[in-house]
């Protein structure tokens, strides 16, 4: 069949803009990876449209679709914003000469899993991680000599049993480019020891995860599965580099866990200190995958922030989180990568959760009394959420039956509470986290001390931090 245009769309969410907590906003990865892919056809013409960045409703997005005539539309969709995309892919189907449209996003989980009738208006949904299957099936859609049916049957068959694809080789992939108006928008809201102003850039160096934490689900991942899939450094570094020429100066790794493989880190590392590389980065890390010799190689190689995931101060709540493979002083390990990064000068960002099943007032206490010893650049701090798809719904979903689990989407907004503690005393409590954490005596002197530069030549983020006033 013939395919001249092609639009990717990821639609616009209906939920977080009611979060009060204050967010960032990154890039729609699968679709970046397949717009860099399709631009190599020639004679085809590719749009773009993030309705993240520019917020157009479902008529809105009609009429839009009506305005670039696309014959094939890839419409990405979260958790977030899966009944949106549903929407739109229901209006689309009713026009005299629908386009074909093929749905990827971890939304679809919950549509798949928990039987919503409207997931056959598309005619394909690519589960899992698409960035490579989708070539094969667009190849077969643009080959002549098979019918619709032949690819539509086979890709169905994948989607009702459940299959999630997965980006074997990650070298494979064509790195993604960003226009000005996308470099302004993704940007994080960490602050840095980086007196500029920043052009964010985002890569994914490891797929998989090989931790079985009770409350990670495939819902709000970037990868798929516990199969670790590398890139290699060389490869990774030319990414970044090809960032750079886009004018991007600081680089954010969004891998579930960039520390999992201590190898590539450490070749990767080794690889931007051999180039003289001057991007500085960022990503997240695990306690117990880091130690003094890896840390100290990493800010060499240009690292200036990590994130971090405490979760919790009491050593019974992290084993409750199956956090470890096997039971360790995880307070202990905390302490030891927060010294070693105050030594190095690498700031880090502490993510912490309350709200845990059995979690009692007193825990609480002990996790805040725990963040304020650990004395991180910055804090996050979440509600326990079991997230659909997660050992943690398995086991609890009994309790919450109650509730939509399609709705089960934001940390930030508590439903309900499996803590010996109410909603309203959970919601009291992350409040006094916050408060005591950041109107501490030194703390705001501290924080501006390291980051006043950063500030000054990033205003927007500060006032976008500003915004935790709202839970206060």
């Amino acid at each position: 069949m013939d395919i001249n245009s092609v639009l990717l769309l990821r639609v616009s969410s209906e939920v977080d803009k009611d979060v009060d907590h204050p967010q960032f906003m990154d890039p729609p990865y699968q679709l970046k990876y397949l717009q860099a892919g399709l631009e190599k056809y020639q004679d085809l013409t590719v749009h773009f449209l993030d309705c993240w960045i520019r917020p157009l409703d479902v008529p809105q997005m009609l009429e839009h679709a009506a305005r670039v005539r696309p014959d094939l539309i890839v419409i990405s969709a979260s958790s977030f914003d899966v009944e949106v995309a549903n929407d739109l892919v229901g209006y689309l189907k009713k026009r005299e000469d629908p386009p074909l449209i093929v749905g990827i996003g971890q939304g679809h989980y919950l549509t798949r899993d928990f039987g919503d009738d409207r997931k056959m208006i598309y005619d394909t949904i690519l589960l899992g991680e698409p960035e490579q299957e989708f070539f094969r099936l667009f190849d077969w859609m643009l080959d002549g000599k098979q019918s619709d049916s032949s690819w539509k049957e086979y890709y169905r068959k994948c989607y009702a049993e459940g299959k999630r694809f997965v980006v074997e080789d990650p070298d494979r992939l064509t790195f993604p480019s960003y226009t000005a108006e996308e470099l302004n928008a993704y940007r994080s809201i960490f602050p840095v020891q980086f007196p500029r102003r920043v052009v964010w850039g985002y890569l994914i160096a490891t797929r998989g995860c090989p931790h079985g934490c009770m409350f990670c689900s495939e819902v709000m991942r970037v990868s798929i599965g516990r199969k670790i899939r590398n890139r290699s450094a060389v490869n990774v570094a030319d990414e970044m580099e090809h960032l750079a020429r886009q004018g991007v100066n600081i680089c954010s790794f969004q891998d579930d866990s960039f520390s999992t493989s201590r190898r590539l880190v450490k070749a990767l590392c080794d690889e931007l200190i051999g180039r003289n590389s001057k991007m500085v980065w960022m990503a997240r890390v695990r306690v117990d995958e880091v130690d003094y010799e890896l840390l100290a190689l990493m800010k060499k190689a240009g690292c200036i922030m990590l994130g971090i995931g405490v979760e919790s101060g009491s050593q019974r709540i992290i084993d409750g989180m199956k956090k470890l493979h096997k039971p360790k002083p995880w307070l202990d390990l905390c302490r030891q990568v927060f010294q070693w990064t105050r030594k190095l000068g690498i700031g880090t960002n502490a993510y912490y959760v309350i709200g845990n099943p059995t979690e009692t007032r007193e825990e609480i206490e002990q996790t805040i009394k725990f963040a304020l010893e650990l004395d991180s650049d910055s804090i996050q701090v979440h509600f326990y959420t079991p997230y659909p798809g997660s050992a943690a719904w398995q086991e609890y979903k009994d309790q919450v039956a109650e509730y939509d689990p399609k709705k089960m989407f934001h940390y930030a907004t508590p439903m309900f509470s499996l803590a010996d503690v109410s909603i309203e005393e959970l919601v009291k409590l992350r409040s006094q986290f916050y408060r005591r954490y950041i109107f501490r005596p030194g703390f705001a002197i501290r924080h501006m001390w390291r980051h006043g530069a950063f500030y000054w030549h990033n205003p927007d983020i500060f006032w976008n931090l500003l915004g935790i006033r709202k839970i206060f």
